[in-house]
């Protein structure tokens, strides 16, 4: 044992535990237990550890328990906070039982906890913090009156900052709100945007019991247009309105010229989001929107594409006059041009989708607003004890990001909580059989049709030319040979063997031809060296 001053303290415990004739001796297996307990020559480590060995011994009884906790009562209070996060485990594990006691030895522990979060060291102080977000997951109100030590210092690292505001959130009510939004609006202009960003989601949150004051500081805050802020006020705000829709009104009047200053993908996927699901509330939405389509063919995001083809739709359901054009120009854009499958096929699904007619469009599109299933962060019931004890003094609340799971995607937060089940409805709701026209000359395609028409040009190519025999494998190597990659085929055994290549470029009979000519001469090339 590398402790020192303990090594004979915990090797004689550890012996104690693991001799047969002491086991067997019950009464011998608790004096030495007690004995070791009350010995206090061990340092710190040697008692963490001592402390940490003792979980694995069961009382007899219930007054043999409480000898024992009262031994180490003391310990809970320890002004080490390794030894009092020790004894607080080993009490939660010799507790399961009795919740009450549990709770007591909580109630008892505040002032240490609290002690090491204004610790020199800033990873204690860290430690602390995370723990006490355990704490909080029983008793919410453990450390309501001592608020105001969780406020931020200016010189500490974001990471410190970023907990704390957590917590902050925890302890908000009717008294505190006021003073606790008032310091997070402080943190929101921070030099670390990662810290103004927590700060802006932290005020959030709050907003979803106490609104009116939140929504007055998100709105402030967009007039600063900044970026980073103004990313994060809106995505904020599209998070807002997804648990409380009833926000809707203030949140749509404050989004006017607020796509000038976003420039990351997930505050722009947020504002899109909110454009097509509150379009009809923001008067100059085609006129943002179709800022958006005029720049797809540089946007570098592929979340930020497939989002404006869906409040595009969105928008075209609820405004068609304002946005035929538009919606047009987007979906010939992503068909044709498009180099992302993702973005093409999801582009090719909306246009069929536009087939089946604008009633059936806008059950497939009009999905849901809001989930106030979610409910609000503050006031939630207490969870049991036992849900986290085995993770105190652990690693784990250290990994953990938050007390509550926040999705680390953002912009559309209908994607958090989608239901991955198959709809039996849905094949009613797209019956393509219903077919209707869609007059626009901007949607005048037929991708379909292209598609039959090579099929059948290449069909008859194989059945008019003389080309080799020649397998599959053979088939494939000379098509990468020539950098022809195929996107898809059947299986070897399948007849007609099918491949499917796709090409960005406009239908050309000429270079389809040429395509045809370089295959036909590798395949003959593939089979003179075979012969």
């Amino acid at each position: 044992m590398p402790y020192l001053g303990s090594e004979d303290t915990v090797r004689e415990l550890r012996r104690a535990l693991s001799n047969p004739n002491v086991q067997s001796d019950h009464l011998r297996y608790r004096n030495t237990i007690l004995k070791v307990i009350r010995l206090k020559e061990s340092d710190v480590w040697g008692q963490c550890e001592m402390l940490r060995i003792l979980q694995r011994y069961r009382p007899q009884s219930e007054d043999e328990l409480f000898d024992i906790l009262s031994l180490l009562d003391g310990s809970l209070v320890s002004p080490h906070p390794q030894v009092m996060a020790a004894t607080l485990s080993l009490f939660l594990s010799l507790c399961s039982s009795l919740p009450a006691v549990s709770l007591a030895a909580l109630e008892r522990v505040r002032g240490p906890l609290l002690a090491a979060c204004g610790s020199v060291s800033r990873e204690m102080r860290f430690t602390a913090i995370c723990h006490i977000q355990l704490l909080l997951r029983s008793v919410p109100g453990l450390m309501g009156a001592h608020y105001k030590r969780f406020f931020c210092g200016y010189a500490e690292p974001a990471y410190i900052k970023q907990r704390k505001m957590q917590v902050l959130v925890e302890l908000v009510n009717d008294e505190n709100v006021a003073m606790l939004l008032d310091e997070l609006k402080g943190y929101c202009t921070d030099v670390n945007s990662d810290t103004a960003q927590a700060a802006i989601s932290a005020i959030g949150r709050i907003g979803r019991s106490h609104s009116d004051r939140c929504l007055e500081i998100l709105t402030g805050l967009l007039a600063l247009k900044q970026e980073h802020i103004t990313s994060a006020v809106v995505q904020t705000m599209c998070d807002l309105v997804w648990v409380c829709p009833q926000y809707s009104n203030t949140v749509c009047s404050a989004l006017e010229g607020c796509e000038e200053t976003l420039q990351d993908s997930q505050g722009r996927q947020a504002l899109l989001w909110l454009l097509g699901v509150y379009g009809e509330q923001v008067s100059g939405a085609p006129y943002t929107l179709e800022v958006f389509i005029d720049g797809v063919r540089s946007e570098a995001s592929l979340g930020v594409k497939m989002e404006l083809l869906t409040t595009t739709m969105r928008l075209f359901v609820c405004r068609p006059a304002e946005t035929q054009d538009m919606l047009g120009r987007l979906l010939h854009y992503c068909i044709e041009e498009e180099t992302d499958m993702c973005v093409h096929d999801q582009a090719l699904l909306y246009y069929h989708l536009l087939h089946c007619g604008i009633e059936e469009t806008r059950k497939v599109l009009q999905g849901r607003r809001s989930d106030p299933s979610l409910g609000v962060l503050i006031g939630r019931p207490a969870e049991p004890i036992s849900q986290w004890a085995c993770s105190f003094n652990t690693l784990e609340p250290l990994k953990q990001c938050s007390i509550e799971t926040e999705s680390a995607s953002r912009g559309s937060p209908e994607h958090l909580t989608c239901d991955p089940k198959s709809n039996p409805d849905l094949s009613d709701t797209i019956n393509c059989s219903r077919v209707e026209k869609v007059h626009s000359g901007d949607l005048s395609l037929s991708p379909q049709m292209e598609v039959e028409k090579d099929y059948v040009c290449l069909k008859e190519w194989v059945l008019s030319t003389a080309v080799p025999h020649c397998s599959t494998q053979s088939l494939q190597a000379a098509m990468q040979l020539v950098n022809i990659q195929t996107l898809a085929f059947t299986p070897p055994h399948t007849l007609p063997w099918r491949a499917s290549q796709r090409t960005v470029q406009p239908r050309d009979d000429k270079a389809l031809k040429g395509f045809l000519s370089i295959l036909t001469t590798v395949l003959y090339t593939l089979s003179s060296e075979k012969n």
